[in-house]
């Protein structure tokens, strides 16, 4: 595979996103890249489909209804057969929810007003090279 176009092809993505708009921003920016996107407005959905479609990584919302992504990360985490590199996306400023977060638990931390939805699939490319998943 000479050119990284291909890169990302068949990797699995999950994104947990309450905001529609927000899901179909990243949604569209992660599929030109030629990831396969399953979407979740809320925690239970995020951990269904978490379950039955095993993304090879997950985009969180850290506040959703039903579970927040906290509660989601922490059902994921449960998984002790395989880890599954989480990047928790955030509305609030960072600094708070850094302090609060199980900074061990997930690989990233964006606030969703500092990061385009292309610069998020570029973070989750990163993550994913350091995973070995790519």
């Amino acid at each position: 595979m000479g050119d990284m176009s291909g890169a990302s092809k068949n990797i699995k993505v999950l994104i947990a996103e309450d905001d529609k708009n927000l899901c179909e921003f990243y949604s569209t920016a992660f599929m030109k890249k030629g990831f396969q996107v399953y979407t979740a407005q809320d925690g239970e959905a995020a951990l269904d489909k978490y379950k039955n479609k095993e993304p090879d990584i997950v985009l969180l919302d850290t506040a959703m209804p039903d579970m927040n992504g906290y509660e989601v990360l922490g059902e994921i985490r449960k998984n002790v057969t395989s880890y599954t590199p989480v990047i928790m996306i955030t509305g609030f400023d960072s600094q708070s929810e850094v302090q609060q977060a199980h900074l061990d638990a997930f690989d990233a931390l964006l606030v969703k007003s500092e990061h385009t939805p292309s610069e998020i699939v570029e973070k989750t490319e990163e993550v994913l090279s350091l995973n070995r998943l790519v």
